[in-house]
């Protein structure tokens, strides 16, 4: 895929998340990502990887800090977003 065709699927992929009316992640590191995979330089699967270990990362960061300020966590954290993230980041290769 050439990178104006990635760009474009880039694109298409985050303004079906605005007409949804769901977030989209803003995150410098996130961008500098998705701007990589445009330019060839890395495959969405990498894309995928980093931005689940950075959610993770986030994840235990905000735990860290409940539990530091004494809060209790829920035994069953719910579900996960990581299904919600597949989607959307195998959007860029749908175009």
């Amino acid at each position: 895929m050439k990178s104006e065709q990635r760009r474009l699927a880039a694109q298409k992929a985050f303004d079906r998340l605005r007409r949804a009316g769901l977030p989209t992640e803003e995150d410098p590191r996130f961008l500098v990502w998705i701007e990589q995979w445009i330019a060839g330089e890395i495959e969405m699967q990498e894309v995928r990887e980093r931005y689940l270990a950075f959610l993770r990362e986030q994840a235990s960061e905000l735990k860290r800090r409940a539990l530091a300020r004494g809060a209790k966590l829920p035994s069953d954290p719910g579900p996960q977003p990581i299904d919600e993230i597949d989607n959307f980041l195998s959007d860029f290769t749908k175009g």
